[in-house]
């Protein structure tokens, strides 16, 4: 058994400080100071972070360099025999590889405040960047349309008690489904029921998009506002200084005689001039079409 540890300390709000440190059995290995990194313009990371216990071999890692002449090594395929020229001698007799874990702790400094828990911290407001940009974190292509799916606590299908973690994490009902018990979530219960004790704040998650901006809100009304005035303005100007010409009366019509396509003023004198000045469509011409129907047409 060994003992691995990791220290990290993040850099202040302004990204100067910080460092981070690698000690294995207690003997100090590694070690990254904040200051050492303003050669390449980047910090101390201050994002939240989340640990993962995992076996992982890079294919950079124990591997020859260069590649081995006459070997493209192209793959690391334990048993593979095209690839047993790029992987080192003896390499494939460590696998299959397991690890077990006594215990995992964490530990943070008292009274410092660039020692923060939780998932989204008021320097961080990794929730607020979410929802700001929900698009990015969703997968509309399996119809997934927001960031975080609710996780599934039970449903799962099951044959026995043993495939739903029984006895302590839940069993198998009678319609063969997964019951948990209360601390095991998931279809099968089979993981714990975790909880973020320091959630985010739910107020004041105020998006930097000027489309929900008040302020945006308040001055695209009134820029609305002044257009339709402007518009309405214009309009009116218009009319007013439109000229309409007069329609001449009836004795100026027929001082000369009836014009053609003019009628006659009508004795009875119930006709107004207006009326009378009407001019009559000219119907001389008379347009007939017709219509044939190409299926009942010979051939011939």
């Amino acid at each position: 058994m060994h003992k691995y540890r990791v220290e990290w300390e993040p850099p202040s709000q302004d990204g100067t400080g910080g460092y981070l440190k690698w000690y294995l059995d207690d003997k100090f290995l590694y070690g990254i100071a904040g200051s050492n990194l303003k050669l390449t313009n980047t910090e101390i990371p201050s994002e939240p972070m989340y640990l993962i216990m995992n076996t992982a071999v890079a294919s950079s890692w124990g591997f020859p360099a260069p590649c081995p002449e006459g070997c493209d090594c192209k793959c690391y395929e334990c048993g593979n025999p095209e690839c047993a020229c790029g992987l080192p001698d003896g390499y494939c007799n460590n696998f299959p590889a397991s690890f077990e874990i006594e215990y995992v702790r964490a530990y943070q400094a008292k009274d410092e405040s660039r020692h923060v828990l939780g998932c989204s911290t008021e320097d961080r407001p990794t929730a607020q960047f979410i929802q700001g940009h929900a698009k990015d974190y969703s997968n509309t292509e399996v119809g997934q349309k927001v960031p975080l799916l609710p996780v599934q606590r039970g449903g799962g299908l099951c044959a026995k008690d043993s495939d739903c973690g029984s006895p302590h994490n839940g069993r198998c009902s009678l319609d063969r489904r997964c019951v948990c018990t209360e601390d095991f979530t998931g279809p099968r219960c089979l993981s714990h029921a975790g909880f973020d004790d320091n959630p985010p704040p739910e107020e004041g998650l105020e998006f930097d998009l000027m489309l929900f901006s008040p302020t945006f809100a308040s001055v695209a009304i009134l820029a609305a506002l002044a257009f339709v005035t402007f518009v309405a303005v214009v309009v009116f100007n218009r009319r007013r200084q439109a000229v309409y010409e007069r329609l001449p009366s009836t004795e100026e019509r027929f001082d000369n005689g009836p014009q053609q396509g003019q009628r006659q003023p009508s004795d009875s004198g119930n006709e107004s001039p207006y009326q009378a000045n009407a001019r009559i469509p000219d119907h001389s011409r008379t347009i007939t079409y017709q219509m044939v129907d190409g299926r009942l047409l010979s051939e011939n």
